[in-house]
């Protein structure tokens, strides 16, 4: 479903509630007094501001180990990617992908992988669909949108030649022989939270929040052929990942779940 589509849905629906007499007058300038807000919103120049997380609501597990972390060590690792100065606020954006393209996902899927991309907004998710050699945009959207090859291939260079660049210093500073995420993966942790959670909460998100590994610890990794060695995590992008959902004029995180990426990370793990 296009966008154009949705917006014709959304006001199609306002206009049936008019028609039925289920909204009121008042009821309808709330609304026009929401939208005027949300073009305010638009019109400035601010980020928008997100809600902070009290990572002490989640367990908070590695998608593939089920290594847990504490609230601690959850603050820390997104405190490392927020808080550097050598990262620009445009980066620091929380991204989200709509129940709707997880659902479109992991119909077939028990994992898929995600790269970064960038553009002048900050990062991007990408998806490459290898049986059809189709690709997509995932975040944000309310269903995957499909681009062309050159257009994928543009937002990773993007991505490489901006904020990956910076990781990359900064990693190596740790770690000459190595460079940072390009991709990560991401399982079906949430799929059956979503399913389960969608008659409560109609606009469900998974929100991935962007963080970096703290751990100095040598962990075992195995790679797609099987094959496996030991690898320094610490200064690795990765996102710290929840569930929440869009009401009214908010965006409200759901307690309880939370997971991380590690070992699918790559490189190392590619």
């Amino acid at each position: 479903m296009s966008e154009k589509q949705d917006l014709l849905n959304l006001t199609g629906r306002i206009h049936q509630l008019v028609d039925y007499g289920i909204v009121t007058v008042d009821e309808l300038s709330q609304i026009k007094s929401f939208c005027n807000d949300e073009i305010s919103r638009l019109n400035s120049s601010e980020f928008i501001e997100r809600t902070e997380i009290d990572w002490n609501d989640y367990k908070i597990r590695e998608q593939s180990t089920n290594h847990e972390i504490d609230a601690g060590t959850a603050m820390d690792m997104t405190n490392a990617f927020s808080k550097s100065d050598d990262i620009a606020g445009v980066y620091k954006e929380i991204l989200h992908i709509s129940y709707e393209v997880a659902t479109d996902l992991f119909k077939n899927n028990k994992k898929v992988k995600i790269f970064i991309g960038a553009d002048k907004y900050g990062l991007v998710f990408l998806y490459e669909d290898e049986n059809k050699n189709e690709y997509y945009i995932l975040d944000n959207k309310l269903a995957k949108e499909k681009i062309i090859r050159d257009e994928f291939d543009n937002y990773k260079k993007t991505y490489n030649d901006g904020l990956k660049k910076i990781l990359d210093a900064l990693i190596r500073r740790h770690d000459p022989a190595t460079s940072n995420t390009e991709r990560f993966i991401l399982y079906d942790t949430f799929y059956a939270e979503l399913v389960r959670l969608k008659p409560k909460y109609p606009n469900l998100v998974i929100s991935f929040h962007p963080a970096m590994h703290i751990s100095d610890d040598l962990v075992e990794v195995v790679k797609d052929d099987g094959t496996s060695f030991k690898a320094n995590y610490n200064h690795r992008l990765t996102f710290i990942m929840i569930l929440g959902y869009y009401e009214g004029n908010k965006f409200t995180p759901i307690s309880g779940l939370g997971a991380y990426d590690r070992n699918g990370l790559c490189p190392p793990g590619c």
